[in-house]
């Protein structure tokens, strides 16, 4: 059953990374074009999800069973992602907030702009534990193989 419940997770994890990914570029990118913003706040903005894909995609090929097989950070990761997913759709798609309509634009880009900041410091910190999980103590996992056996 755990193993059920963490491939799900894992599965999921990368759904909503790219779900996350793509509604958050596709906002900032419109956010920068319809207020002629420089292009490098389009990059510090996308910055953690670039950095966020190098360590999965390191993950993928060392195959680190430390965070892989860890249902709480699977779990951490999907939460994370789905808090970005949710805040991007409320912003384009609820029309009760009054920004939504009186600007024009059909997304409210002040209540994204105010997530914005929460959502990188989520991403980070995905980073900074995935970065804990992988450089772990190794020597604490053969101790642990050795008492059960």
């Amino acid at each position: 059953m755990k193993k059920i419940i963490n491939y799900s997770l894992l599965f999921l994890k990368y759904l909503l990374y790219l779900g996350a990914f793509a509604i958050s570029l596709y906002i900032i990118t419109i956010i920068n074009q319809k207020q002629n913003r420089n292009i490098t706040e389009l990059i510090t903005a996308i910055l953690p999800y670039i950095l966020l894909l190098i360590v999965f995609f390191i993950n993928i090929i060392l195959r680190q069973k430390n965070i892989n097989h860890n249902i709480f950070y699977n779990l951490t990761c999907c939460i994370a992602f789905l808090t970005t997913i949710i805040v991007g759709l409320r912003s384009i798609y609820d029309t009760n907030m009054i920004l939504n309509q009186i600007t024009g634009y059909n997304i409210n880009f002040i209540y994204f702009n105010d997530y914005l900041v929460y959502m990188k410091i989520l991403i980070y910190g995905l980073i900074i534990s995935n970065l804990c999980f992988m450089f772990k103590n190794k020597k604490s996992d053969v101790k642990k193989e050795t008492e059960v056996l």
